[in-house]
């Protein structure tokens, strides 16, 4: 009996040990926390910003002419300066 209770009570200590010290206040990935520059990055759209300062997305290659803002749900034209 003294046996399943050492046994429980080491169980329980390498719970709250492991809980504790891999627990953080935001997500992580492989053990690398993810800070909010981490996560307002947008990776799946191409961002660009007009010279108004309205930013936009682009999927794959950004064309001079028209091209499907994903932000804003709609055809935009596109031109370098």
């Amino acid at each position: 009996m003294e046996t399943l209770k050492l046994l429980v009570r080491a169980i329980i200590f390498l719970l709250f040990t492991l809980t504790m010290t891999s627990c953080s206040s935001g997500w992580s990935v492989a053990n690398y926390e993810l800070t909010p520059q981490d996560t307002t990055v947008n990776t799946v759209f191409m961002e660009i910003t007009s010279s108004d300062s309205v930013v936009h997305w682009y999927s794959g290659r950004v064309y001079d002419g028209s091209n499907w803002c994903y932000r804003h749900d709609d055809w935009e034209e596109v031109s370098r300066k």
